[in-house]
């Protein structure tokens, strides 16, 4: 059962979704309030221990997911980087963290590192705490800050790709493909392959692959993870940046048009209007499978995944499995 012990939640608030670049206070008119900061991130994420305790911030037009915690132990080359450091648990995509600036404290909100893509939008937030070493801080402000202080020039939002007529899919060589799959990072390539997207794949290849739900069915997951102490992964994103809860969850909740989690050190914000399904989904592997429960927006777009905790080369616990069938 629940922690009675734990204070209570405290009242509703507004989704803490960072804002795209146009929107910062400044920036309405072109004028550089924020500090334009020049950061090659492939080499900076490797520093950024010296930072001490921070809040990272990942969101997309749905959900926002904040850890607080240490960088380190980074890895990784070229296209993709892995920062492995339990609390700050990031998949990151450097190409796509096109423009960084710095903004202060403002309204109670704690000044932070904020990353956009080209097209303004958010990508991720390092914000300051009372734990940051303050002299490395100011010195990365320092270090990074950007001889051009003008507002940057944004490329325009690409339209939409839309998805393939559904009789133009081959979707007895997808359900092939997907049985004989046996590591889960299989799945994207298989999608290239058939031309499919993601949603998409899970409607055609059927309940012996993936099985929707209402996007309502997440709390009560949510609730029986609490219940059952299971350790379970929350992996929200965009295309810049993945970023990874890895424990139990003590608070969920739903108010106010928001399902919320508010734990120390995690939490999760996600606007229920914009989130239009859930999905159960299986993806076999020659470990014996992994069950994911995946939430998509109402732009078809995924929002969020969630699977039981597991080593990596251990099989799924029965009781992740389980309780993902039971929805």
């Amino acid at each position: 059962m629940p922690d009675t012990r734990l204070p209570p939640i405290p009242p509703p608030v507004l989704p803490i979704i960072d804002p795209i670049l146009s929107t910062l206070p400044g920036w309405e008119n072109g004028a550089a309030c924020p500090t334009r900061l020049e950061v090659d991130w492939t080499d900076a994420l490797r520093k950024l221990d010296v930072l001490g305790t921070v809040r990272v911030v990942t969101s997309n037009r749905s959900i926002t997911h904040e850890k607080t915690g240490r960088f380190g132990n980074v890895d990784g080359n070229g296209p993709a980087l892995i920062v492995l450091n339990r609390e700050v648990d990031l998949r990151v995509f450097p190409r796509h963290w096109s423009i960084t600036v710095h903004t202060p404290e403002t309204d109670g909100e704690a000044e932070a590192i904020r990353v956009f893509d080209r097209h303004g939008r958010a990508v991720h937030a390092i914000h300051r705490t009372a734990e940051t070493n303050a002299a490395a801080w100011d010195a990365f402000l320092i270090l990074h800050r950007a001889a051009d202080q003008d507002a940057p020039a944004l490329e325009p939002l690409p339209a939409p790709a839309a998805e393939r007529p559904d009789a133009e899919i081959d979707v007895e060589g997808l359900r092939a493909a997907w049985s004989a799959m046996t590591d889960v990072h299989e799945f994207f390539g298989m999608l290239r392959t058939f031309g499919v997207g993601r949603r998409q794949a899970l409607r055609l290849a059927g309940p012996g692959f993936a099985r929707e739900l209402p996007a309502a069915a997440v709390l009560p997951l949510l609730e029986a993870a609490r219940d059952r102490r299971l350790d379970i992964m929350i992996f929200v994103g965009n295309a810049g940046c993945i970023q990874i809860h890895t424990g139990t969850v003590d608070r969920p909740a739903a108010a106010d048009g928001l399902l919320r989690i508010d734990d120390p050190g995690f939490t999760l914000r996600a606007v229920q209007a914009r989130l239009s399904s859930a999905w159960v989904v299986h993806k076999p592997t020659d470990k014996g499978g992994i069950t994911t429960v995946e939430l998509y927006d109402d732009h078809g777009d995924n929002a969020a995944i969630l699977c039981g905790q597991r080593d990596e080369d251990k099989p799924e616990r029965a009781e992740w499995r389980a309780l993902a069938a039971s929805l």
